[in-house]
This record gives structure tokens, C-alpha cells and sequence, in this order.
């Protein structure tokens, strides 16, 4: 005791030797060292806590506890290939970048990050909205084309794009959805992509796996399993050719392989994407090219995903170290990486500086206002608008008919007016000639075109009798 009294009246010095000036920066000096450290931890928490790097998350994915998938029967609904020999597309060679080019990608958020994060395919080949589902494909308007007001439906955008072949892949967000229903609603979709171009060759993409730790509860390997063995039935049925590429991402407990999905258990890594199109490619389905003449296609400059927190705002959420930019509507190459602008304006909840953004500019039309749209990677509940631009209105324009269009998107402001009849002339009697000609200008005059009695001389015959 009596070696710690020194030490605690030493202390006492201290504290006693500060001013009240110099007492107050020492708590805020304290308080600043906890302060970052409470942000440093908060920090590796977000980085490190399930779908932190994720990117493009299903917004309808449920609950995103992390799950831990126990052993199934792989078996149960393993797909007999045999059985399905025209419809099942078999190992063929590789058929090259041309192959993915002229093919139209539809589907869901693992679609979306095709083209949105990674670079194999572009906004010129690919559709995706992140949360869409199976029973959502064949009217939730989506895709957004320049110079078009307002979006279009899928099949819409097929009839638009006009490809060779289209692969579909939906099923992860129709997870505790019955068999039955799902191929259904599935079907129904499908058929509408056929019917509104009825000249693409249509190609169903298996329903890819699952880690065997994942954030969804609802999700199943051994529905998704189910799913893909109804779908093989489906084409089948309809003469529509699957693609079995769960085969090359599946691991040997039925699961995906490792390193094949993000750290949620759902969305393909690269190297998943990699196995991915390395399959698509050597198990191709090349037709004689049977379509029409193709009319102009619209340029593809953004998509609206399906989300609940903005359901009517377009958001693609993605955590990549990349930005991704919509492309601009004179381009159609694919979007490129770009440095995170800063917005100009901060939006009601100012984000956090571990929070980023991309932009889409909506270019306004003639009837509807343009704006920049910032997209936060992290929570699209921190989307904001800015840089708003009144609509541009119409730019009338004379045509030769006298029609009045505008001449920047083509409607007609004034029809052209109707012409009106033209007066033809009384058809006049022929002019009697002979010496009866002179009786009919009696009283100085005649009804039968031969004039007044003044012009009586120019007539044929004697009718200048009537004359003074």
C-alpha cells in the first residue's frame, strides 16, 4: 500500500496539473480514439457479414440467415438424358464468341451480373432484373430502350432485339413455389417469348445450384433438383431444347462447387461464370437462320429490377469492386468500369462512406422529364434522383400533305387535311347549227349556249335576224 500512494497522488498531479482547456481536449482526444475504432469494427462487420460482397442480392430472397445445407438424395430427380435425347443438348464443339453474340440471355440476377459485373455479355445481348421470377416473365415490364416511353416486357423486348436464339434461366426466386405452379406460370411465359417472335429458337437453361451454405432458408437443392427435372418434361413437351449446365456447376454432394458462388451461397463468382459459358458454348444449338428481314433494333439502355423497397424505381444493386455504368443511348458497346461519380446533389439519408453508387441518365424525351438516377451497391433503399430535365416537348414539323409531325419522335401532332371537292362545270348541250339556230335567238337572247343576242353573228346560220 504504501508503493501506490506515490503512484495515485502522481496521477492526481496530472489531472490537477490540466487547465479546464486543456481537461476538455483530453476527453474529445479519448472520445475521437473510441469513435474510430467504433467505425473501424462497424467497417469489417459490413465487409465480412454474409452478402457483403456478394453483389446483385435477390431483393426477394427472403430470409438471409446464413443455412447450412444438409445431405439430400442427389438422386431423386437426377435427369436421365437418354430419355430426352432430342431435347437435351448434347456435347457438341466449342461454337465460339459468335455462338454467345447472337444469343439472347434472359433471367434473373445471375443474367444481370453477366453484363452488370462482368464482361460476357453486353446490354446488346442480355437481360436480367434482379428478384424476377419464373411467373413474373411474361408481363413484369423491365427492359428500357431508347427512345421508347416507359418500359417493356421481355417478350417485348425479344419481338425488339429480334435474335437468332434466346437462353432463358429463371427458378432461384420461385423457391417454395409447388412444381406444378411454377412450370405452369414458367410455361406460360415461355410461350410468350415464342409468340411475340416466333422466328427465335428458344433454350431453357437449368436452374443453376446453390452452395451448400447459403443466406436463403427457402431455398432447397432438392426442389431446385425437382425444378430442373420438370423443366426438361416442360421442353419436351413443347419442343423446346434444354441446356443442362447444372451438370458442369455442381460439385459431388450435389451442391455447387467451391469457389463457384459468392460467399451467399446463390450468385456465380467468375470462375462459376467461367464453367458456366465454357458449357453453353460446347453444348450449342445452331439453326438455319430463318428470320425475317430485321428492322431497326432499339438500343437496350437499362433494366428495372424487381425489389420491394423500390418497386417503381430501377435499381441494380451490385458489390462489386466495379461500377457499372448504363451505356450511353448513342452506344451500344457493352458498359465499361468506371470511377463512382460523386453526386451532386446528397440524397435524404446521406450514405455511409463505405457506401458507392452508379449512375443511369435517363435522357428525356418529348413527353416525359429526364434524370439521373444514383444506384447504391450496398442498399438500394439509399437510391436517389437528381439533375431532373424538363421534357423536351414536341418539335412540330410540316410534312408535304400537310400533316404536322414531330421530328424528333414521329407523332402526329396534326393529321393532314381533307381535301375538298372540285367544282366541275355544268356539262353544256352541243350547239345546234343550220338555219333553226335563228329562231332560238328570238328576244335577244338563247338558252342553248349560243350566246346574247349580241353575239348572234359569231353563230352558225341566220340568227342575227333577232337583232335590231
Amino acid at each position: 500500500m504504501a508503493n501506490r500512494k506515490p503512484r495515485a497522488a502522481k496521477q492526481q498531479n496530472f489531472w490537477r496539473r490540466m487547465d479546464a482547456r486543456g481537461r476538455m481536449f483530453f476527453v474529445l482526444a479519448l472520445c475521437s480514439v473510441a469513435l474510430l475504432i467504433t467505425v473501424a469494427a462497424a467497417f469489417v462487420i459490413c465487409l465480412t457479414a454474409p452478402g457483403g460482397a456478394g453483389g446483385l442480392l435477390d431483393p426477394e430472397a427472403g430470409d438471409q440467415s446464413v443455412v447450412s445445407g444438409s445431405d439430400y438424395d442427389q438422386n431423386a430427380n437426377s435427369i436421365d438424358t437418354s430419355q430426352y435425347s432430342g431435347t437435351v443438348l448434347p456435347e457438341t464443339e466449342d461454337a465460339g464468341q459468335d455462338y454467345i453474340d447472337g444469343t439472347l440471355f434472359l433471367g434473373d440476377s445471375n443474367t444481370a451480373r453477366m453484363y452488370r459485373m462482368f464482361d460476357y455479355c453486353s446490354y446488346a445481348n442480355a437481360i436480367g432484373s434482379v428478384g424476377m421470377s419464373a411467373r413474373q416473365l411474361e408481363d413484369y415490364a423491365c427492359v428500357k430502350f431508347a427512345g421508347y416511353s416507359g418500359y417493356k416486357t421481355m417478350p417485348e423486348a425479344v419481338a425488339l432485339m429480334q435474335p437468332e436464339r434466346v437462353i432463358i434461366t429463371f427458378g432461384t426466386n420461385d423457391a417454395g413455389t409447388d412444381v406444378d405452379t411454377f412450370i405452369q406460370s414458367y410455361m406460360a411465359g415461355i410461350q410468350a417469348v415464342q409468340d411475340a417472335y416466333p422466328s427465335v429458337d428458344v433454350i431453357v437453361n437449368s436452374v443453376p445450384p446453390i452452395g451448400r451454405s447459403h443466406i436463403n432458408s427457402s431455398l432447397d437443392q432438392g426442389q431446385l433438383d425437382e425444378y430442373n427435372s420438370a423443366i426438361v418434361r416442360m421442353c419436351e413437351e413443347n419442343g423446346w431444347k434444354f441446356l443442362n449446365s447444372a451438370e458442369a456447376l455442381k460439385g459431388q454432394d450435389g451442391y455447387a462447387k467451391e469457389g463457384y458462388t459468392e460467399s451467399d451461397g446463390i450468385h456465380l463468382t467468375r470462375d462459376g461464370m467461367d464453367a458456366l459459358f465454357d458449357y453453353i458454348r460446347t453444348h450449342s444449338y445452331v439453326t438455319e437462320d430463318d428470320r425475317p428481314a430485321l428492322s431497326s433494333i432499339p438500343e437496350h439502355t437499362g433494366d428495372k429490377d424487381v425489389s420491394v423497397q423500390t418497386a417503381n424505381s430501377v435499381t441494380a444493386p451490385s458489390s462489386s469492386s466495379q461500377t457499372v455504368a448504363t451505356p450511353a443511348p448513342e452506344s451500344v458497346a457493352e458498359p465499361t468500369p468506371a470511377p463512382t461519380p460523386a453526386p451532386t446533389q446528397q440524397p435524404t439519408a446521406t450514405p455511409q462512406p463505405s457506401y458507392t453508387y452508379w449512375e443511369e441518365v435517363i435522357a428525356p424525351t418529348c413527353t416525359e422529364s429526364g434524370y439521373t438516377a444514383h444506384h447504391c451497391n450496398e442498399d438500394s433503399s439509399k437510391d436517389y434522383i437528381d439533375n431532373e430535365v424538363p421534357a423536351l416537348g414536341h418539335d412540330p414539323a410540316t410534312q408535304a400533305d400537310g400533316s404536322v409531325v414531330c421530328s424528333r419522335c414521329g407523332a402526329v401532332l396534326q393529321a393532314a387535311p381533307t381535301p375538298a371537292p372540285s367544282e366541275q362545270p355544268a356539262p353544256q348541250p352541243p350547239t345546234d347549227s343550220g338555219d333553226g339556230g335563228g329562231e332560238t335567238t328570238q328576244g335577244g337572247g338563247s338558252s342553248d349556249g349560243a350566246g346574247t343576242g349580241d353575239d348572234g353573228p359569231d353563230s352558225a346560220g341566220t340568227g342575227s335576224a333577232g337583232n335590231p
